[in-house]
């Protein structure tokens, strides 16, 4: 553990940390002398300089103590905020406290230069305005260069090189840290499969997993050109691994199984999923048949097959849906969760992550916001009030991982999204970041099945901790594999019809706090007929406002 620690504070990562805690403590130094020359005279100041420096360096381990106990040195610089600045000359007042509690134990006085508590509170006061005007200076210093000497503003960037910067400015965040080690011994000399793996999440633990030494990483994916792209990019970077690319389905059961029995993964990553919620509302069977279906196929051959472990990558729309996609992604969870309860699943522990959107990720806000302003507007947000979790690519990524490692098999675990974020100011902040300050917002109400705000959690559900305080588990209702699965094959083979009516009202009793334009007539509809089987226990969720 203590050497973990110590591998992390001489990273390069953490670089830029020992930059601004240096700066910080040559202002506290450089506000010492300056206080004692205002209170003392310049002159006495220039006299004394040797032995006045002895006594702040010894009072800065008290400022010291200060910066560590709340952090000033952990964020951004340029992502400077109020909350900064306040932590800031906190971390001064606690520095000042120290010092006084150190003059009364340890009588310094007697044996260094005396400071009287009107030289430590201009001291403090100088250091703030220093402290806090760098970190302003910085944040409007980068801006200003953004705008004016990176081609034409921010947006004269092309989409490459403006992500990273991007994100970063429109999500500031402090580092999530996982434990790097557990997860490289995990995951290293394991065949490795990845479903979805030319997508946003995919694609990014696929790069991820390769990093860690696996004996073989499988890559699933029906889309032929970023998959491609992608075994170029292993092949480049990590060509000691054995990376299979494989075009293909996850609904195709007999490719699957041979695929499976060929390279015999221990760990699966299931990203392969429609998850554009306009689109599944006029595709509701596509998305019955892909994400249902091919996740069901995936598990059972999972267990068929004798993997270890199967993460299923959801969503926060799974919760109290309101569309069909988070509808169907609910349907997974209660599938894998149920498969994971039975005596045939004993050997494979099913394991599901839950988190909002991922900022970055392709058919994201951020490149459609992007290319709306280069046209020079409007930029199109759906309502004035709407709200999105929001996480970066690398972040979700990290924490599947930790996740992996963390679950026993059964678990839901849902990630800290932060605060949520309002999509006017994502706009806002993406027109100021442009340059271009005559591009308007224009609101064009909310579309069918969108949210006002994404929630992580129902109501019945509790929330447990885990040793990562990002990661937390969901405690739902134990459900009746067989009678999941009974209703779940009649859902597939509504879907297989293409009769929506039907497909939605078995969504709609299998998810029954799901609600959608049409599960009003579907569960009158339900009431009319007889049912072919009994109410699942356990399924249903009352709804709550649990933002």
């Amino acid at each position: 553990m203590h050497k973990r620690i110590l591998n992390w504070y001489l990273s390069r990562e953490c670089v830029p940390y020992w930059y601004v805690l240096a700066a910080d403590c040559l202002i506290v130094l450089a506000s010492g002398l300056m206080a004692y020359a205002i209170g003392h005279g310049a002159a006495y100041m220039v006299v004394n300089f040797g032995t006045l420096l002895q006594s702040l360096l010894l009072y800065l381990l008290c400022f010291v103590v200060g910066f560590r106990a709340l952090r000033t040195y952990s964020g951004i610089i340029r992502d400077t905020s109020m909350a900064d600045l306040i932590r800031v000359t906190a971390a001064l007042a606690i520095g000042v406290v120290l010092v006084m509690g150190m003059r009364v134990v340890m009588h310094t006085d007697d044996w260094l230069m005396p400071l009287r508590l009107r030289d430590l509170l201009l001291l403090t006061l100088i250091a703030a305005l220093g402290m806090c005007g760098l970190r302003v200076v910085a944040k409007e210093m980068y801006d200003i260069y953004l705008r004016n000497y990176s081609g034409g503003g921010a947006y004269g960037l092309n989409s490459n090189d403006l992500l990273d910067m991007e994100l970063n400015e429109l999500l500031p965040r402090h580092p999530i840290h996982v434990d790097i080690s557990a997860i490289s011994d995990a995951m290293k000399d394991r065949s490795l499969m990845v479903t979805g793996a030319a997508g946003s999440i995919g694609s990014e633990l696929s790069r991820m997993l390769a990093g860690y030494h696996p004996s073989e990483l499988v890559l699933i994916d029906q889309a032929e050109t970023p998959l491609h792209d992608l075994c170029l990019h292993m092949q480049r970077e990590h060509p000691e691994v054995k990376c299979h690319c494989i075009v293909t389905s996850v609904c195709h059961s007999n490719r699957m199984d041979d695929v499976m029995r060929r390279y015999k993964p221990e760990i699966i990553f299931h990203a392969a999923a429609y998850k554009h919620v306009p689109m599944m509302e006029d595709n509701p069977e596509e998305s019955v048949l892909n994400n249902v279906d091919g996740t069901c196929k995936l598990a059972r051959l999972a267990v068929k097959h004798g993997v270890r472990k199967f993460i299923m990558i959801s969503t926060d729309k799974a919760v109290n849906p309101t569309s069909v996609m988070g509808c169907s992604k609910r349907i997974c969870e209660i599938f894998c969760q149920s498969l994971n309860n039975t005596p045939e699943a004993a050997g494979t522990q099913f394991i599901t992550t839950r988190f909002g959107n991922v900022l970055g990720s392709n058919g994201s806000v951020i490149p459609i916001f992007r290319e709306q302003i280069r046209r020079g507007g409007p930029v199109c947000v759906t309502h004035p009030d709407i709200i999105r979790y929001f996480m970066l690519i690398p972040e979700a990524c990290r924490l599947v991982l930790q996740a992996a490692i963390i679950g026993r098999g059964g678990e839901i675990f849902c990630f800290d999204m932060g605060e949520p974020v309002r999509i006017a100011d994502l706009a806002t902040r993406m027109i100021e970041l442009s340059g271009k300050h005559n591009i308007k917002i224009e609101f064009t109400g909310l579309r069918p099945g969108e949210k006002l705000y994404e929630e992580l959690l129902t109501d019945d559900e509790t929330v447990l901790p885990t040793r990562h305080p990002k990661i937390k588990i969901a405690k739902v209702r134990n459900i009746d594999f067989e009678s999941a699965r009974r209703e779940i094959d009649n859902l597939i083979a509504a879907a297989r019809t293409y009769n929506t009516d039907a497909t939605l009202r078995l969504m709609h009793r299998i998810v029954p706090e799901y609600r959608h334009p049409d599960t009003d007539a579907c569960a009158l509809k339900q009431q009319k007929e007889a049912a072919p089987i009994g109410p699942m226990p356990g399924l249903a969720f009352h709804h709550i406002a649990n933002k």
